[in-house]
C-alpha cells in the first residue's frame, strides 16, 4: 500500500517536471526568433564582408548646359575584397562611367531635393551594368559640391 502511495506522488511530480522542462525549452528556443511570428530570415545571421572601396582622386567636371562645376568625392561599398579588386582593376571604367553619370546633370537638376539618391541609383546601376557585377551595396558622397 506504501508503495502504490509513493507511487501516485511521484509520477504526477515527474509529469509536472517534464512539462515544466519542456514549457522552459520552448520558451529558450523561440527568444531567438522575430516578434509576432514573422519568419525569419537566416541569411540576417550570416554575417557579410564589407569594403569600402574608394578611388583618392575626386570627381570634377562642368554641369550640363551650364559654366559651373560639380565637385564630388565618392566612396563605393561592396561586399568583399574580391569585388574591391573588380572595381580597381577597372577603375578607368569607374571613373569614365561616372564622370559621364555627372556631366549629364543640369544645375536645375541639382537644385532638387532628391538629386543624391537619384544619382545613388544611376551610377550603382550603371557600374553594375559596365562591370558585370551585382554586388555593389551602396554608393556614398563624401563631397558634392556645386561652384
Amino acid at each position: 500500500m506504501n508503495m502504490k502511495r509513493l507511487l501516485a506522488i511521484i509520477i504526477p511530480m515527474f509529469v509536472v517536471l517534464f512539462i515544466g522542462m519542456g514549457v522552459i525549452l520552448y520558451l529558450i528556443l523561440n527568444q531567438s526568433s522575430p516578434a509576432n511570428g514573422a519568419q525569419r530570415d537566416d541569411r540576417s545571421d550570416l554575417k557579410k564582408e564589407v569594403v569600402v572601396f574608394h578611388d583618392d582622386q575626386t570627381f570634377i567636371t562642368n554641369l550640363k548646359d551650364s559654366d559651373s562645376y560639380l565637385k564630388a568625392d565618392i566612396s563605393i561599398e561592396v561586399e568583399s575584397e574580391k569585388d574591391a579588386e573588380v572595381l580597381n582593376k577597372n577603375l578607368h571604367k569607374v571613373r569614365d562611367r561616372i564622370i559621364s553619370i555627372l556631366r549629364d546633370i543640369s544645375e536645375d537638376d541639382m537644385k532638387r531635393s532628391d538629386i543624391q539618391e537619384i544619382l545613388k541609383n544611376r551610377i550603382k546601376q550603371d557600374l553594375q551594368e559596365t562591370l558585370k557585377i551585382d554586388t555593389i551595396i551602396g554608393i556614398y558622397f563624401n563631397e558634392l559640391v556645386v561652384q
